[in-house]
Formats: C-alpha cells, sequence, structure tokens
C-alpha cells in the first residue's frame, strides 16, 4: 500500500471539506442576517406605538392613554350626533309638519288678539256686516295663509339642514375617529420600512462579506489540497525526453 498517495488523498480531503465548509458557513451567516434585517421592527411615538412579535409574524398596535380617550370620545360621537337626528331622517315631512306647528301654537295668541282689534274695529265703524268689512277680513285672511305657506317651507328646509349639519358633525367625529386609529399604523409602515432599509443593507455590504469569508476559508483549504496533491505525485515533471543525432551519439 501507497501511504504516501493515502495520505496525500486524505490532506485533498481535508483542504476541500474545509474550503466548503468555510463557504457553506458564509453563506449561512449572510442568510441568517438577511432573515434578521427583513424583520419589521418596534416603533413607538408620543401617541402610538407599534410593537412587533416575532412569533405570530404581526404587529400590536396601541393608543397613547389620552389618545385612546380622544378616540373613544370620537367613537361615542359619531352614534350620539347620528341618533339625535334620525327620528327626523325617517320622516323628515312628519319633523316638518311638527316645527309648523309649534311656531303655529307660538303665533296664535298673536293672531287672535289681532282678529279681535279689527273686528272690533269694524264694528265701531259700523262696516262689521259690510263689503269693506268683508274684503278687509279677506285680505287678512289671504296674508295669513300666506305665512304659512312660507313657515311650512322654512320648517321643512329647517329639517333638513339639521339633517346635514348633524350629519356633517357625525362624519368630522368618524373622521377624527379615523385619524387617531391610523397612528399606530403609521408606526407599523415605518417599522416595516426600516426593515426592508436593513435588509438591503444587509444585502449591499453582507455579499462582498461573505464573498470574502468564503475565499479566506478556500485559501486555507489550498495548502493541505496543495500539500496532499504534492504527495501523489500529481505535480512531478515527466522525464525529459531522450535524442540522438545521426551519428549515434546521446545528446540532450
Amino acid at each position: 500500500m501507497d501511504w504516501t498517495k493515502l495520505i496525500g488523498a486524505g490532506l485533498q480531503y481535508l483542504g476541500s471539506k474545509k474550503a466548503a465548509g468555510a463557504a457553506t458557513d458564509a453563506a449561512s451567516q449572510y442568510n441568517q442576517a438577511m432573515i434578521e434585517a427583513s424583520k419589521p421592527v418596534s416603533v413607538y411615538g408620543p401617541m402610538a406605538g407599534a410593537t412587533y412579535d416575532d412569533e405570530t409574524r404581526q404587529y400590536g398596535l396601541g393608543l397613547s392613554p389620552e389618545q385612546r380617550g380622544l378616540f373613544n370620545a370620537y367613537l361615542h360621537d359619531i352614534y350620539r350626533q347620528r341618533a339625535l337626528v334620525e327620528p327626523y331622517m325617517r320622516d323628515p315631512e312628519a319633523a316638518a309638519r311638527q316645527r309648523y306647528a309649534e311656531t303655529t301654537a307660538a303665533i296664535t295668541p298673536g293672531r287672535e288678539a289681532a282678529t279681535e282689534t279689527l273686528l272690533s274695529r269694524l264694528n265701531k265703524g259700523g262696516l262689521l256686516g259690510s263689503t269693506v268689512g268683508a274684503g278687509m277680513a279677506a285680505q287678512v285672511d289671504t296674508q295669513r295663509a300666506v305665512e304659512d305657506a312660507q313657515r311650512m317651507g322654512l320648517a321643512r328646509s329647517g329639517v333638513q339642514a339639521d339633517i346635514t349639519n348633524y350629519l356633517n358633525r357625525s362624519n368630522a367625529a368618524r373622521t377624527g375617529m379615523l385619524g387617531i386609529g391610523a397612528l399606530p399604523q403609521s408606526l407599523a409602515s415605518i417599522g416595516t420600512g426600516l426593515g426592508s432599509s436593513l435588509a438591503s443593507a444587509v444585502s449591499t455590504g453582507g455579499t462582498p462579506l461573505m464573498n470574502a469569508q468564503a475565499q479566506q476559508g478556500l485559501a486555507s483549504g489550498m495548502f493541505p489540497y496543495t500539500l496532499g496533491t504534492q504527495l501523489m505525485g500529481y505535480d512531478k515533471q515527466p522525464a525529459p525526453t531522450k535524442q540522438y543525432d545521426y551519428s549515434g551519439s546521446r545528446r540532450w
């Protein structure tokens, strides 16, 4: 058995294994660094926070106590404003008639007093049953009918204005609530972006480092590999060929 060649083969194997192991370790370290760097990070601010959970791969979103209180106030106000105007929305015409009836009740005593005053004047003037008296009474009735029509129109437009006003208040509260609710989500977006940036940085700087580590491992494995090659006789040069001249004498 040629122990020299056997040892040489062993050294070759050792060198190859060492170089391959170094390259594998460098790639593994690079891969692990990329995994860690690409993970989103937790981000916190004075009004909210976004905490990343590595096990669930999800963000836990939270608000500060003050912002949480304001969020709940907005949420409550959304429904409160709508509740105030929902009867109007269910039957706007009924709400207008109700409003018209309220104004009618308010002006009726004044109208009755004005009618009594007119009748008294007509009676004193002897015109109560005359054509002139009847015309004056009809004119008053016509004027009041016009006023009633105007009041009904104002009641309808007032109801619609109230509906619009309260809905706008409800929508404004909803906008405020959504704005506060988006605070932790925006921080989560920042954390995700930071993870992406870190991964890019690791990729940019880690690739040359991985290659350098692999090259260093290859260099460290070359010595036993080369030594093994020499022991196996792979580097021996062939013997020079003998040449002769025509005279039969040998020349090199």
